[in-house]
């Protein structure tokens, strides 16, 4: 670095234009006195004490009296603390900008739009650690591959974890019913095509969708706020809806649902055949926000529309109410999903435990 430039860096740190040239004078010296310093640096005779003692005070130098005055450089270490402290102050404020423009902080109840799919991304692998209930997603096998850790440690929480993947055309697809073992609830697959969205709902109220993934155009949004939860989870059920199954856990009792309207889904057409359906619910009492657990029977399910006489009812009949009716030994109770005001019950989890048949 030229003798100039590290003048202007000294400057720019704190230093004085007569303290700058000053002091770097002083290093190529070594020692020398007052108006040797002031005779080399161009610094006013004058002046040159004051600079000097301005310098001793912020560790840049050590004066001592001979004849005259002198002054040497010491041990930079101690003296560049402050010049380093700004450096690293400079490099934090970069490394802020920069985590700050790529993974926006989010709030509760905030929609924010980014630009970057990595930013999506990492904020939905960031939800899915902290997910408590349900995960439900749509991505490709590689993005797929990349979450297997994260939904691995979800799975294994509790959490029900239900993917959709849809494959590209230009990539092979090679999962098999294994793959998902121990990572999802369930899994499904579309048939390959360009372009779907990668889409994921955390707990009925975190979203991460992008779309354009690659191109020029990409860009996503980030959703914290439960009052869009049923736009998302209508897509994604709709997907599911034409996909091809992959895996499901066990069809052994108990089966757990994460998401009351799939749960509807599965029951309803065993409560058409006179079946006796006993469930375990896990949630809050809708007027106190109280947590509740216990065990009773399925007697009837209530949704908007005509309902479905063959088959589960479809995620067109689940549009509005989906209303679960479960019956203990004292009462009956309305179970409804997330958000739920009307029922006596906000539901997070319906554990089916036992299913008889009447022949």
């Amino acid at each position: 670095m030229e003798t100039g430039e590290l003048i202007s860096v000294l400057k720019d740190a704190g230093l004085s234009p007569y303290q700058a040239r000053a002091y770097v004078t002083l290093l190529e010296l070594g020692a020398a006195s007052a108006s040797e310093i002031a005779t080399a640096s161009g610094v006013p005779g004058p002046r040159i004490y004051d600079v000097l003692r301005d310098l001793e005070d912020d560790g840049y130098v050590v004066t001592y009296e001979q004849d005259q005055l002198y002054a040497r450089a010491p041990d930079p270490a101690d003296a560049l603390g402050s010049l380093r402290n700004r450096v690293g102050r400079f490099e934090s404020g970069i490394e802020e900008i920069e985590s700050r423009w790529q993974q926006p902080e989010t709030h509760d109840h905030e929609i924010t739009i980014v630009r970057r799919f990595t930013t999506i991304f990492e904020q939905t692998r960031r939800d899915i650690r902290d997910a408590e209930h349900h995960v439900l997603m749509s991505l490709t096998p590689v993005q797929f591959q990349k979450l297997r850790p994260t939904l691995r440690e979800a799975y294994e929480r509790g959490v029900y974890t239900s993917v959709v993947i849809h494959p590209r055309p230009d990539e092979e697809f090679s999962l098999d019913t294994e793959d998902f073992e121990g990572i999802c609830t369930e899994a499904r697959r579309t048939v390959s095509c360009w372009g779907k969205p990668f889409a994921a709902l955390i707990d009925h109220q975190k979203v991460g969708f992008a779309l354009y993934i690659g191109s020029a155009d990409e860009y996503g949004i980030l959703v914290d706020d439960p009052l869009h939860e049923f736009v998302f989870w209508f897509y994604l059920a709709g997907l599911a809806e034409i996909a091809e199954p992959l895996h499901q856990d066990s069809t052994q009792l108990p089966i757990v649902f994460g998401e009351i309207r799939d749960c509807i889904r599965m029951v309803e057409p065993l409560l058409r055949d006179d079946a006796t359906v006993i469930a375990q619910i896990h949630g809050r009492w809708t007027h106190t926000k109280r947590a509740c657990e216990f065990s009773g029977q399925l007697i009837d399910i209530q949704y908007a529309g005509e309902p479905a006489t063959d088959g589960p009812a479809s995620v067109f009949h689940l549009i509005g109410q989906a209303t679960l009716v479960i019956e203990t030994d004292d009462e009956h109770y309305t179970i409804g999903g997330h958000g739920a005001t009307l029922e006596d019950i906000e539901v997070d989890r319906v554990i089916i435990e036992d299913i008889t048949f009447l022949n």
